[in-house]
């Protein structure tokens, strides 16, 4: 779809990929729509959604000029963020997901820091909007480090530290020039995932980057998106080759940055196998066979101990209550 809009060259570019979200994206995007920082380009790809997603996409577009959409069969999140990225023209790119919410002044907030502190990407807190309400979970950081520019090793090591590095694109707000001069987009061999590789790319490269303390996205756990789905033996073997792609990243790199892929990995595999302990027995052993044959470095004796015995989980939850 073509359409002339005012805005040329706009602060912001909020690339929006959608599938299947019909009764989330009318919320998700007015968020964007409602932004105080009003300088800015909304480009949605539809993803091939067969409900009615596209009708929502195009009733939105027809009251807000900003608003660009696109189709594309459906290819995955990765493919249709590339999509989106190669459309935008803003000096900044936001990420957004299509059944989640952006606070109000966000935005303006990113843009601002970015600007004044000259900083290739910020990124901020999340609350969980579940069925029950809002509650905060995990991807608060708040009073866990001083408020300072750093390089994006520096950070990322800190994180690393304090088990607090998340990686999804919806905490970060990105200079557009960086990502082009790093090459850095979704690899699109994966569905889901992805994000591991992308911000393992963007704290490896960044060398100015701060962290704003607000909980600026509200994350919406759905029962059937494509990550709340069960865990499997299939979406285990896929961290597996996420590993493989962060791995390969070490080639080149100086030593702090090796060590630091080293630590996202095994962080990530880590948690990977320990959660593995709820799938049937069969499917168990083969990972742990798997894991110990490539991955020997990367996998530590407590979370082989779990996949193997998940039994071990109560013994200590028991042990926990009568000490």
């Amino acid at each position: 779809m073509d359409q002339d809009k005012d805005i040329k060259t706009p602060q912001v570019s909020v690339v929006i990929p959608v599938y299947n979200t019909e009764a989330y994206v009318e919320e998700a995007v007015r968020s964007i729509m409602n932004q105080t920082l009003k300088d800015i380009e909304i480009i949605i790809i539809d993803d091939g959604s067969t409900d009615n997603s596209l009708s929502v996409i195009k009733e939105l577009a027809s009251e807000d000029n900003r608003i660009e959409w696109f189709t594309q069969t459906n290819m995955g999140q990765s493919v249709a963020r590339n999509v989106g990225l190669q459309k935008s023209t803003g000096e900044f790119v936001y990420f957004m997901d299509s059944d989640d919410i952006l606070v109000d002044d966000a935005l303006e907030s990113c843009y601002y820091n970015c600007v004044q502190n000259n900083l290739d990407f910020t990124f901020f807190d999340a609350i969980t909007i579940t069925y029950k309400g809002l509650a905060c979970n995990d991807y608060n950081r708040q009073n866990q480090f001083p408020d300072q520019i750093y390089s994006g090793i520096e950070i990322l090591n800190v994180m690393l530290n304090k088990h607090i590095y998340r990686v999804p694109p919806w905490l970060h707000f990105i200079r557009r020039a960086f990502l082009i001069k790093e090459n850095i987009t979704f690899d699109t061999s994966f569905r889901i995932f992805e994000d591991q590789i992308f911000s393992a790319r963007l704290y490896l490269a960044a060398e100015r980057v701060c962290y704003i303390p607000n909980f600026f996205f509200k994350r919406r756990i759905r029962t059937h998106s494509l990550i709340a789905q069960s865990y499997s033996f299939d979406k285990v073997k896929t961290y597996f080759k996420v590993a493989d792609v962060l791995l390969d990243l070490r080639n080149g790199l100086d030593k702090i940055r090796r060590d630091a892929i080293d630590r996202i990995t095994f962080q990530m595999l880590n948690a990977a196998i320990y959660n593995a302990h709820i799938i049937d027995i069969q499917k168990r052993f083969n990972l742990f066979w798997i894991a110990l044959r490539k991955y020997p470095l990367y996998v530590s004796l407590k979370s082989y101990a779990v996949l193997l015995f998940p039994g071990l989980i109560r013994i200590k939850s028991i042990v926990k209550k009568h000490p």
